[in-house]
């Protein structure tokens, strides 16, 4: 926490006789020098400023009363670091309203290109802002953080900064990072004899696992899966497969290469012919964490969000049973990756505040809030010096999530949108029982040519 810090306030110098100006000249010559219009501004300055995360920004504060429309993920809007962050920024500025919308994550992916293509967006999204940069959804935000400062830049961790990056443009700020990696009850390994997961585990042996740990008469499987295309490209990754490459300036779909088509088989025979998988349902009450809270199943892929959420509300005991590992490292033991996830909050194009937004994605990234998205949620940071806190330095089960964020790649299928349909469809075929190899052939062959063009 302390890097950031010290750091903070070369991020936020605004020139002193601005400061001055708004406390001391009279209002009206301020408002003029801050933004050369006779709207009325507010009069009443905010109490204990200097105990904010943001110092305020002038300008902003001189603007004429406005709302500022700000749509999250509803697994965030109400939790208690958001409303709290939202009531800060707010009492901070008496000239903003803040209006919040919400919605599950994917609908709210066309609710907010919906709103855009009618010309009514938010002033701030929550979402992956690189996909929506890439399909022309989202504002360039270069000049507001050139203004920001290099040195706030430096904080980020790269590989959050690459969610709100594409083509070089940088379209929001980062507001979480998460990867995938194993969960596991330890009672039930020790009571079936099994070795628990270490970190030359593969797929291979995780199938062997599952069979000992499957207990039919007592309606449990040794393994559960989310059968989202985000989840199991994190599989895809960990056996040595990826869905897109690079051959200069084309972009090339590989949805069918060999170790994709190996891992979806995998997956399909563990589902339909050992049957240790439950049948893989996109819904709350069929996740795997909530079967795990059940001791419905003993293994599932999730990520940190999840430890939380056995923490806060799995059964008395529980939490001291989970076990944590890296991905399995391939079938054949020889690769290592996974799919980096979280979000970051971005401008949808053609948002009426654009500063007064990026204002409120820098308060999310202070470290006071990131701390709190972190101990209360589970939803890890994106500035590289907290890692360095005992929250994180001083918990064991924590361990692999952070080893496996070394080795993690975004899930840039999503830039596409027609691809990315094509992709989760065809996974929910394969692990219906539909041939893998057929699935995918044909379906590399009807995504390629959206390629040529993110905004399809």
């Amino acid at each position: 926490m302390s890097g950031y810090l010290r750091t903070s306030k070369p991020f936020y110098r605004v020139t002193l006789c601005l400061t001055l100006c708004l406390l001391i000249m009279p209002l009206g010559a301020c408002t003029e020098a801050a933004q050369n219009t006779a709207a009325p501004v507010r009069t009443v300055q905010p109490e204990n400023t200097g105990n904010l995360p943001v110092p305020i920004n002038p300008k902003i504060a001189a603007l004429p009363n406005f709302t500022l429309n700000i749509w999250f993920a509803d697994d965030y809007y109400s939790e208690g670091p958001i409303v709290d962050l939202i009531k800060e920024f707010k009492q901070a500025y008496p000239n903003i309203n803040v209006a919040i919308d919400h919605n599950e994550w994917s609908k709210l992916r066309k609710k907010l290109k919906d709103a855009v293509t009618a010309g009514n967006p938010p002033d701030v999204a929550h979402q992956h802002a690189f996909a929506f940069g890439a399909q022309n959804f989202a504002e360039p935000l270069d000049d507001l953080w050139q203004q920001w400062g290099k040195e706030a830049l430096a904080g980020f961790m790269p590989n959050a900064m690459e969610d709100v990056i594409w083509g070089g443009v940088k379209y929001g700020v980062p507001l979480d990072i998460n990867t995938t990696f194993l969960f596991y009850n330890k009672q039930m390994f020790k009571e079936a004899g099994l070795e628990e997961p270490g970190a030359d585990y593969n797929f291979t042996r995780l199938r062997e696992d599952a069979k000992k740990l499957t207990i039919p008469a007592q309606n449990r499987y040794g393994l559960g899966i989310t059968p989202g295309a985000w989840d199991v490209f994190g599989l895809i990754s960990a056996n040595g497969g990826n869905l897109l490459a690079n051959q200069g300036d084309q972009v090339i779909a590989q949805l069918d290469a060999a170790p994709n088509v190996q891992m979806l088989e995998f997956l399909s025979n563990m589902i339909n012919v050992d049957k240790v998988v439950p049948t893989p349902r996109y819904t709350r009450e069929g996740s795997p964490v909530e079967l795990f809270k059940q001791r419905k199943i003993a293994m599932f892929f999730s990520g940190p969000w999840d430890l939380k959420e056995i923490e806060a509300r799995g059964p008395i005991g529980l939490y001291a049973e989970v076990g944590t590992a890296p991905m399995p490292h391939g079938i054949e033991g020889k690769t290592t990756g996974s799919v980096q996830g979280g979000g970051s909050l971005f401008v949808p194009k053609g948002a009426k505040n654009r500063e007064a937004a990026f204002e409120f994605m820098k308060w999310a990234a202070t470290p006071k809030y990131q701390m709190r998205l972190a101990r209360e949620m589970g939803r890890y940071p994106i500035l590289t010096e907290l890692y360095k806190d005992p929250f994180f330095t001083g918990q064991a089960i924590l361990q692999p999530f952070l080893e496996q964020l070394k080795t993690a790649r975004p899930y840039r299928l999503e830039a596409y949108a027609q691809a990315d349909i094509t992709w989760e469809q065809s996974v929910g075929s394969i692990l219906g029982g539909s041939d893998p190899k057929t699935i995918l052939a044909d379906a590399n062959r009807a995504i390629q040519p959206t390629l040529r063009n993110t905004k399809k």
